[in-house]
């Protein structure tokens, strides 16, 4: 269980820093990037956010025990 939420936040933090620098260098920014793939692929990012939100359900909810 450890591993998972060191991975989950190494990703985050990851993230995070880039997104930082790509600030600062004037350049477009992950959550740009993001924005502009979702508007040009939105039943792709509708299916991708099905299935991370399913995901994330069944790994915290199903956790019985």
């Amino acid at each position: 269980m450890g591993f998972v939420a060191l991975v989950g936040l190494s990703t985050l933090a990851l993230l995070a820093v880039s997104d930082i620098f790509l600030t600062e260098s004037k350049r477009a920014s992950v959550g740009e990037w993001v924005t502009l793939w979702a508007k040009r692929y939105p039943m792709f990012a509708l299916a991708l956010t099905l299935v991370a939100g399913a995901l994330l359900g069944h790994f915290y909810w199903a956790t019985a025990g």
